[in-house]
């Protein structure tokens, strides 16, 4: 994909950069053992959740998996969500499962190219 074309680029990728922050919304489907349990559970991570998650997994206060459990159940929408959210992260794996759905739904597609 490249950028529209116009007379001015730096606009143009200044837009197209703005474009990509903010709140995004990530649906995940929750399987588990071949059983539908949530048709598209809903996590709405803007960057500062992102940041405090980044943070918060790197002091060393908490433990990574405590601070992946409180990012999940902090952007899960809407809060009616929350207590099934947290039985699911109770099952082994989950958790693994699901927090890298998440964080790769709200980043933009990034590729690195050698040109």
């Amino acid at each position: 994909m490249s950028l529209p074309k116009n007379d001015n680029p730096e606009t143009t990728t200044l837009d197209f950069i703005k474009s990509l922050q903010g709140t995004k919304a990530v649906i995940v489907p929750i399987t588990l053992n071949g059983v539908l349990v949530h048709q598209g559970m809903k996590f709405d991570v803007s960057p500062s959740d992102y940041n405090k998650f980044l943070s918060a997994s790197q002091t060393g206060k908490v433990s990574v998996i405590v601070a992946s459990k409180e990012f999940l159940m902090h952007t899960v929408t809407p809060d009616s969500d929350r207590p099934l959210l947290a039985e699911i992260l109770k099952i082994t794996g989950t958790l693994d499962h699901i927090l890298p759905k998440v964080v790769e739904g709200a980043a933009p597609n990034m590729e690195a190219t050698l040109d």
